[in-house]
Parts: C-alpha cells; structure tokens; sequence
C-alpha cells in the first residue's frame, strides 16, 4: 500500500481541490460453456473514472453543448493531471482529460461556503478491446433549487421542462423545516465556476444545491 501526502499532491488544472480520487475499472466480460471451468473467451474494457471536489470557483467553466451531431470527439473535458505525493514508494501520475460525466454545486446553508464536484471518465486501449474511435456527447440534464441563482450554482444555460416543490420539516424544538421550488433543466450549455458562498456580498445569506449529468457515449469504427 502506498501512503499518498495531500499536502504534496498536486493537482494541474484546478485551484481550492478538496478532495480527489481515481479508480480503473476492468469490465471483465467472460464466456462461459458446459464442461469447462475456463472461460471460452474473455473481454477486457478498461476505463478510468476520477472525481474531485473543490471550493466553488475553483475551476473554469467547462461547456457541455451542443450535443454531438457527427463522429467528433466531445470537448466537455476535465482537463486535469494528478500529481501523487508518497512517503513510501512512488505512485504513477493520472493523465488528463476526462470526459465530464456529472457535476454538482452544494452550498446547504446561508453561511456556509460552497463546494463542486467534478467527476469523469477515461476509455483506456487494451489489448482484448480498444479504446473508442470517437465518444460523442449527448444532451445534457439537470436540476437545481434554493435561494441563488442557477448561474450562481455553475448551472449556465439550459430549458427549464418542468418544477415542482421540496420540503421537509420534523417536530421538536425548533421545529424548523424548509420549502423550496425545484427546476429541471435540459440543454445545459456550460457548469462551472460557481459563487463561493459567504465571504462574497452576492452569496451571503444564501443557499443551493445542483446537479447535472453529461452523458457520453463510446463508439467503435472501422
């Protein structure tokens, strides 16, 4: 096991990180037959996921549109590197970009400061299964709901499909719940670059949370 140093690890293309983590995945697929406890055949897809956390701001706007409309990679890319500092052995780097797949923004009290979250996806080559020819990006999805603005959450852009209210409140003293309007989006054109919250006049005394996800879909040529 290797000990990674937060204070050492650097982070390229982001400010305020939180936290981040990575994970490579194997998608094992295996064919199994009668008599054999061997597979007939084995596939291996790797992909390398990433999420990452940082104080609103801390990122530049990324954009998420328009959806693809031929066989050209999409540029709704995390384009960050990740520098691991160990104290025992050494620790490979992780090499940018990703393709985004989600985002959200959450500032849950008026005094609070707020966070992003950032996560992405890699398709690595391997031997049994290529990587994509191209990852095309669909049409992108969300919500939000609270006192700022969407904008204010790094939700830029976007049609608004529907709203409905949220609420909860518990008995006990004091007994004090909330009610909010919550509005879904499609098209969103950018996230990003959200309001930090409490230190700045605009987002003082205010709250919200949001969340949108950016599908992309791997395809493989001739």
């Amino acid at each position: 096991m290797a000990v990674i140093i937060g204070a050492g690890t650097l982070v390229t293309g982001a400010t305020g990180v939180v936290s981040i983590s990575w994970d490579l995945s194997p998608n094992v697929e295996r064919l199994w037959e009668l008599g054999s406890f061997s597979p007939y055949a084995t596939r291996i897809q790797l992909t390398q996921s990433v999420n990452m956390t940082v104080y609103a701001g801390g990122m530049n706007q990324i954009t998420v549109y328009p959806p693809s409309t031929s066989c050209v990679d999409s540029q709704a890319l995390l384009d960050i590197d990740v520098l691991p500092a160990t104290c025992d052995q050494s620790v490979d780097s992780l090499q940018g970009p990703f393709f985004l797949t989600s985002y959200s923004y959450s500032k849950g009290e008026p005094t609070a400061y707020a966070q992003e979250s950032y996560a992405g996806q890699q398709w690595i080559d391997h031997v049994t299964f290529p990587e994509p020819s191209y990852v095309l990006l669909g049409i992108t999805e969300g919500q939000y709901q609270g006192t700022l603005t969407k904008e204010e959450m790094g939700v830029h852009g976007g049609t608004t499909d529907a709203t409905g209210l949220t609420g909860s409140v518990s008995a006990g003293f004091p007994g004090i719940g909330q009610a909010d309007e919550t509005y879904f989006l499609t098209g969103v054109e950018a996230v990003g670059d959200g309001l930090l919250g409490d230190s700045d006049v605009t987002g003082a005394g205010k709250y919200g949370t949001a969340s949108v996800t950016v599908p992309h879909t791997p395809i493989w040529v001739d």
